[in-house]
């Protein structure tokens, strides 16, 4: 049982890995996808004619600003560095918390642009448009949501697959700690019935209590049983009559609340009472 149960444990680890890489992945693209401008992938956002495009000299620089600096922007954006071109600055989009504007400056100064923009708290977005690195990630985008369905798929057939053995296995450790406690209480040679019962939830107390009741002279066997064993085993009278009248509510101060005449271990399928 510990061998198959280790088996599965180390599959399901090794399955659960795979799947969290994948959905941080998908988590990543989406916050792409639907985050602010000052995050989102600008693929989408973006067109042709907002770019200054095979140009030896001059790049348009992508700027995500907050709302409320939108004023300033517009005043500022000029004198960030030298060599910004004049009057460029365009509003290509805007969210709920940035305005997203295309700024044409010379390549050499650019990184000098990036710096001096994010110490004013504009964003300088990394992004030159390519249509075809465009596309690319438009694919990847997909790619990475099927590969996560699929794994999702594989993963709860798998777990369906699964289930049935790791349930076998429980039952089988159940049966066993009944066998082994039985033994322990009532002795050998084994002679005891295991019974597995399923009673509406509403009633379980009620039925639990009826068999302890029921049940409740199986503590005086018990006891006749083991001052039996005491006398055959060649015992002195007084050690049968104290050593063998085994009472287990002496015990009662260190004994579960919910000890029963009968050996009964809970199977909490709480699951099965939802149906």
């Amino acid at each position: 049982i510990a061998e198959r149960m280790g088996a599965v444990d180390a599959a399901l680890k090794t399955k659960l890995t795979q799947y969290n890489a994948i959905k941080n992945s998908l988590a990543t693209v989406k916050r792409r996808q639907t985050g602010n401008l000052s995050v989102r992938s600008l693929g989408g956002v973006v067109k042709p004619e907002h770019c200054v495009q095979d140009s030896d000299y001059l790049r348009t620089a992508f700027v995500a600003v907050p709302r409320p600096l939108a004023r300033e922007w517009s005043n500022s954006y000029e004198r960030l560095t030298d060599m910004v071109v004049p009057r460029s600055s365009q509003l290509v989009a805007e969210d709920a918390e940035y305005k997203l504007y295309a700024v044409v400056v010379f390549k050499r100064v650019f990184d000098e642009f990036t710096n001096k923009a994010r110490d004013a708290r504009f964003i300088v977005r990394d992004f030159v448009y390519d249509q075809e690195a465009v596309e690319r990630d438009r694919l990847s985008a997909m790619e990475v949501v099927e590969q996560e369905q699929e794994l999702l798929d594989n993963i709860t057939e798998w777990l369906r697959g699964s289930f049935g053995d790791v349930v076998t296995a429980w039952m089988h450790i159940k049966a066993l700690r009944v066998f082994v406690e039985s033994v322990l209480r009532y002795g050998i040679p084994p002679d005891f019935l295991p019974v597995l019962v399923r009673p509406p939830p509403k009633n379980a107390d009620k039925i639990k209590q009826q068999l302890a009741e029921f049940y409740s002279y199986l503590e005086t066997s018990t006891r006749a049983s083991d001052r039996a064993r005491a006398k055959s085993s060649g015992k002195s009278k007084a050690s049968s009559s104290d050593s063998g009248a085994f009472d287990m509510h002496e015990f009662s101060s260190i004994l579960s609340s919910d000890y029963t005449p009968f050996v009964f271990f809970d199977v909490p399928w709480t699951f099965l009472d939802e149906e």
